[in-house]
Order: C-alpha cells, then sequence, then structure tokens
C-alpha cells in the first residue's frame, strides 16, 4: 500500500519554532513528527510513500535519506511555490495510479487513529474517498449526511446542507485514483474541493467518526508545547 505525506507547509502558526526548521522534524518524545507518522503508516502496511517539501526542503530531504528513507520506497516530490493539499496530490498523481486505496496524512498530526480501520472501511464501501473526522471545534468543517456521505463544506458561501451533521476533518483520509478526475488541472487548491467535487459527482465519498481517538494538531506553540509534555521519551 502506498501513502501521501504532507511535509511542506511553512508552520506560520508555530512562529519563531519554524524559522530554522520544518514543522515535520519538532520533536516530540525524542522523535521527529515526521516520523511519528511514517511508524503509523508502516503499522497500517504501508511500504512506499511521497513526501512533499517546501519550507526547507532540503533539511527534509537530507533527514529522509538520513533514516535510510524508513525502509521504505519513498518520493520526495519538491514544490517551489506551495500547491496546498489538492495540487500536491495532484502533481504526484503518476505515483497513485491504479491504487484503490491510499493513506493520505499531514505531517503535523499526532493520533492514534485506527489507520487500517479507515482503509478496511474505505475498500468495503468502495469509497473513492474516506474522511478520519471528529465531533469537535473547528473554523472549517464538513458536512455529511445521515449515511455519512460529503454533502458540503463550511467554506462555501452557501447554507448549511438541511438535515446535515457538521464535523470537523483530521487531516487524515483514504482515497482511490479516481480521486485525480475530480481535481483541478492546475495550480493550488486543497483536497477537499476535489472530495466536494467527487462526492457531488458519486455520491461515494464518507466521513469516518473517530471521535474520541487520541489526536493532536501541532499548529500552534502551545498545541505542540503540550503534546510534549504528555508523550516523553
Amino acid at each position: 500500500m502506498k501513502a501521501m505525506l504532507f511535509a511542506a507547509g511553512i508552520g506560520s502558526r508555530l512562529k519563531q519554532l519554524t524559522r530554522a526548521t520544518p514543522k515535520c522534524l519538532m520533536e516530540v518524545g525524542g522523535k521527529t513528527m515526521l516520523e511519528h507518522v511514517v511508524d503509523r503508516l508502516k503499522e497500517a502496511g504501508v511500504s512506499a510513500v511521497a513526501i512533499n517539501t517546501h519550507h526547507h526542503a532540503e533539511q527534509v530531504t537530507e533527514f529522509v535519506a538520513s533514516k535510510r528513507y524508513f525502509g521504505l520506497e519513498v518520493l520526495i516530490s519538491h514544490e517551489p511555490t506551495l500547491l496546498d493539499t489538492g495540487g500536491g496530490l495532484r502533481k504526484v498523481a503518476p505515483f497513485f495510479a491504479g491504487e484503490e486505496a491510499f493513506i493520505i496524512h499531514n505531517a503535523d498530526i499526532f493520533s492514534e487513529i485506527d489507520l487500517s480501520h479507515l482503509v478496511e472501511r474505505h475498500r468495503f464501501t468502495k469509497a473513492i474517498g474516506t474522511l478520519a473526522v471528529m465531533d469537535r471545534p473547528s473554523k472549517r468543517g464538513l458536512y455529511f449526511d445521515a449515511r455519512r456521505q460529503l454533502v458540503g463544506w463550511t467554506q462555501e458561501s452557501v447554507p448549511a446542507p438541511k438535515g446535515s451533521s457538521l464535523l470537523s476533518f483530521c487531516g487524515i483520509s483514504v482515497a482511490s485514483h479516481e480521486i485525480f478526475s475530480h481535481m483541478a488541472d492546475e495550480g493550488a487548491f486543497s483536497i477537499i474541493s476535489s472530495y466536494l467535487s467527487a462526492a457531488r459527482a458519486s455520491g461515494r465519498v464518507y466521513g469516518e467518526n473517530v471521535t474520541g481517538a487520541d489526536w493532536t494538531d501541532i499548529g500552534t506553540p502551545e498545541q505542540l508545547e503540550a503534546l510534549r509534555e504528555r508523550v516523553k521519551e
């Protein structure tokens, strides 16, 4: 199985912490965030991963090489200009050609979400996309119907779909190669817009509710420090 690991972000909310170090190389419990995510991907059966880079890209590339590529097949996809999650995935589309299920994971997420279960649900429903979602406060949420099909996004300037429930995306999903046929041809764009396009065309993009699972986004210095306090070496 393959995976896409988003590690290109600037990490502006971490302020001084990412001035000289990319967010994915922040250490928690004696390991970088990149290593924590790769370990989780390997536990789920991943043997090949594409990693996008931008901010301090050379540090990420050198670190991955120093770890002997984690024992995986690794494709480094450098983005001179940030492409956001959708554009970053589209850039490496050939790497995922024909894949019915590949994991997509942000590098700034520390979690115990069961990735294998997420993949199993994706395959069982023959989905184009299966998104890990939670019932938690967020400025950006996703709307799902009673069958947990994706039907909307708070970033759209339209009313919430009738009868829908609002859940927050966890930055972790499973996708089929079919997602690429629902993507913009070029430029920077969010993968959520592609999932919405696929959902409206097929009805085969679902949310998997993982509320209660251990999950942390290290987006701010306070969140990073709290995680470090909780996860000791």
